[in-house]
C-alpha cells in the first residue's frame, strides 16, 4: 500500500514541477516578446516621432545640427 501511495505522490509532485516549469517559461517568453516589440518600435521611430515625444531640451547635442554646423563639417572634409 505504501508503494502505491509513494508512486501517486511522486507522479503528483513530478506533474507539479512540470506545470511550474511551463508557467515560468511562458512568462519568460512573454517578457522577451514584449521587449522585442518595444525594441522594434524604437527601431521604426522617425525623427518626427522623436520630436513628438521629446522636448528640445532633452535632445543630446549630437542629435540636431544646424545648417551652419553641417556646412562647416562638409567644408572641413572638402578641404582634406
Amino acid at each position: 500500500m505504501s508503494f502505491v501511495l509513494g508512486v501517486v505522490f511522486g507522479i503528483a509532485f513530478g506533474l507539479a514541477i512540470i506545470v511550474a516549469f511551463v508557467k515560468s517559461e511562458n512568462a519568460r517568453s512573454k517578457q522577451r516578446t514584449d521587449l522585442a516589440s518595444g525594441i522594434a518600435a524604437f527601431a521604426r521611430m522617425t525623427v518626427e516621432d522623436s520630436r513628438k515625444i521629446f522636448t528640445p531640451e532633452q535632445y543630446p547635442s549630437w542629435v540636431v545640427f544646424s545648417n551652419q554646423q553641417k556646412l562647416a563639417w562638409l567644408n572641413s572634409h572638402l578641404e582634406k
